[in-house]
């Protein structure tokens, strides 16, 4: 499932899932407050990334992620939360000690907590380390109350979205 569509599927609950629930999300998750400080940062980042620990409280442009201070990543994430609206991908390479990595990024700035969330993928679009992302378990958490599939909730997001 492309990083796109999974985004647009998880939009609606985003600010309702644990930090169990982030896990099971195969892409990168990292939620950011208005300012840039890592609110949330799921496991699959955060292996990907080659943290030992989450980087929760940090700043993210600054301290966690210092490549990402730039005008095509940072100056995004500010004009999106100077404006209230933000739902860019776009592709970044991270350049870290260890080695660049490329990734296809998706911001995206939640109305309800002003929260901005990047989602992190192969910049093909495809989960960082599954070959096939099932949303499922997430989807049919305790926040979703009626699922009853995925062509239902595609017709329920682009109406939110429309």
């Amino acid at each position: 499932m492309p990083l796109d569509t999974t985004t647009r599927m998880l939009a609606p609950f985003l600010n309702r899932l644990n930090d169990e629930e982030l896990d099971s999300i195969p892409y990168g998750v990292i939620q950011l407050d208005p300012e840039g400080f890592v609110v949330s940062y799921n496991r699959a980042e955060a292996e990907n990334a080659g943290h030992a620990l989450r980087p929760i409280g940090q700043h993210f442009f600054r301290e966690v992620a210092p490549s990402a201070n730039a005008p095509e990543f940072h100056g995004r994430f500010q004009r999106g939360v100077a404006t209230g609206r933000l739902d860019e991908t776009f592709t970044f390479t991270y350049h870290c000690d260890l080695m660049p990595r490329r990734v296809q990024v998706r911001l995206y700035l939640s109305p309800q907590t002003r929260s901005v969330w990047l989602f992190v993928a192969k910049p093909d679009g495809t989960p960082l380390d599954w070959p096939t992302a099932d949303l499922s378990p997430v989807l049919c958490s305790k926040h979703v109350q009626s699922f009853t599939g995925f062509a239902a909730l595609h017709a329920t997001v682009d109406a939110l979205l429309a």
